[in-house]
C-alpha cells in the first residue's frame, strides 16, 4: 500500500519509489522478472529496479506489486473443485477490465478500481485457507444448481465470502473504495466505483476468463443493467475490450510463479 500511495502521490519521484520496491527482495525479483520478459522484449534486458519503472511505468508497477502481495499472502495451491490458477486469472482480469472502465469514465484514482477488482472475491481465499473442505462444498452447489457462489452460500446456510473479504479489508486497512467493491459485487451498488468493478466483475464471467466458482444466471442481464446505469455505450465497451486483450497479455509474467 505504501508503493501504490507514493506512485499516486504527484510528488514522489523515481529513485523514491525504487528504494521503496528494492527494500523487498521477493518484490524486486518479481518486477526484474517481469521486466526481462518476452512480452517487453528490452534490449539488453533489465538489471535494476529504476531502469524497470522506466521501462513498465507506474501502472504496471502498482499492479505488479499488489497482485504479488495478495498472492504471496495465500500460499494453498487450490483444489479439485476451487483450482487456483483460473481464480487468479479472473481476479487479475477483473481488476484490469475496472482500471480501464475507471479510465474511460474518468473516475479519480482508477488504480483503486484496480485494487478493488482485484480484491472482490477475496473472501473465497479465506475460506480456501480456512475451510477447503467447506468452499468444495459451495463450489459444488453453485455449478450443480447453476447458482451464484452468494446464492449458494445462502442456500447452504453459511457465512458468505462477502463478509469474509470486509473483514480482511478492514485488518488490512484497504481504501473504503475497496471495501465497497468487496461488499456490493453481487448487487447493484450505490456507488460508482463499487459499479464499475461489479460490471468488470459480470463482464469478465461473460468473456470466459478464468473462474470464480459463480455460475450466476442473471450474469448477461445483470451486466447490462449495471453498463446503462454507468452509461457504458457500445463503443466504450469496445475501446476497454480492445485495450483489455492488450493488457492481459501481462498476466502470464505478473502470474508467473504462483
Amino acid at each position: 500500500m505504501r508503493v501504490t500511495e507514493r506512485i499516486q502521490s504527484s510528488g514522489s519521484t523515481l529513485d523514491e519509489i525504487s528504494r521503496l520496491i528494492e527494500s523487498d527482495a521477493g518484490l524486486t525479483a518479481r518486477i526484474l522478472k517481469l521486466a526481462n520478459s518476452s512480452y517487453y522484449s528490452v534490449p539488453g534486458g533489465v538489471k535494476d529496479v529504476r531502469k524497470a519503472l522506466q521501462f513498465l511505468g507506474f501502472t504496471t508497477i502498482a499492479q505488479v506489486v499488489l497482485t504479488s502481495s495478495v498472492f504471496g499472502s495465500f500460499k494453498n495451491s487450490g483444489l479439485r473443485d476451487f483450482p487456483l490458477l483460473p481464480f487468479w486469472i479472473h481476479s487479475l482480469a477483473v481488476g484490469q477490465v475496472a482500471e480501464l472502465a475507471a479510465r474511460g469514465l474518468n473516475q479519480p484514482q482508477p488504480s483503486d478500481a484496480f485494487i478493488g477488482g482485484l480484491l472482490h472475491d477475496v473472501g473465497k481465499l479465506i475460506l480456501l485457507e480456512l475451510a477447503p473442505e467447506q468452499l468444495s462444498r459451495i463450489a459444488r452447489y453453485a455449478l450443480e444448481h447453476r447458482v451464484s457462489f452468494l446464492q449458494a452460500e445462502r442456500d447452504l446456510g453459511l457465512e458468505d465470502h462477502i463478509a469474509l473479504g470486509v473483514g480482511l479489508s478492514r485488518h488490512w486497512k484497504l481504501p473504503e473504495l475497496v471495501e465497497e467493491a468487496i461488499r456490493s459485487h453481487h448487487s447493484i451498488p450505490e456507488t460508482r466505483s463499487g459499479q464499475i468493478v461489479a460490471w468488470a466483475n459480470l463482464w469478465v464471467q461473460l468473456q470466459g476468463i478464468g473462474a470464480s466458482g459463480s455460475h450466476d444466471p442473471e450474469t448477461e442481464s445483470r451486466s447490462l443493467e449495471l453498463g446503462r446505469l454507468l452509461g457504458i455505450s457500445p463503443a466504450l465497451a469496445g475501446n476497454i475490450e480492445q485495450q483489455f486483450r492488450k493488457e492481459f497479455e501481462k498476466a502470464e509474467a505478473i502470474l508467473g510463479g504462483h
